[in-house]
């Protein structure tokens, strides 16, 4: 089987491989365990159990190697640290990033503390 290419959860490190990916595998730049949910193409922190593989077994700490039988590494470049994954919500209702309009009573309230 030809390479695959591997980035940590964590840190963002890429890094090739070649399948199975082993239970003992670490991130060579912060050393966490590389065989985890959150380094597989399955986790989804909205589904249900956090997987998109319905047969896959509960794994409890998605941080730790673990021995799931259907792991496969996601491809494609993590930001690196331990961010969230959007809100599916944020584009239906306006987005994370579109600030929010202030009620009259906030301002209000500003303008008071403002004062002081």
């Amino acid at each position: 089987m030809s390479a695959q290419t591997v980035s940590c959860w964590s840190c963002g490190n890429t890094w090739e491989f070649s399948p199975p990916l082993g239970r003992g595998e670490l991130c060579g730049k912060c050393r966490r365990d590389a065989k985890c949910c959150l380094n597989c193409k399955y986790y989804d922190r909205y589904a249900g159990r956090e997987c998109l593989e319905s047969q896959a077994e509960v794994v409890k700490d998605k941080e730790r190697s673990n021995f799931c039988d259907w792991f496969d590494a996601k491809s494609g470049n993590h930001s690196g640290g331990q961010a969230a994954p959007a809100n599916p919500l944020d584009a239906l209702f306006g987005g994370a990033d579109k600030p929010r309009q202030k009620s009259a009573l906030e301002e209000e309230m500003e303008a008071f503390l403002r004062k002081k």
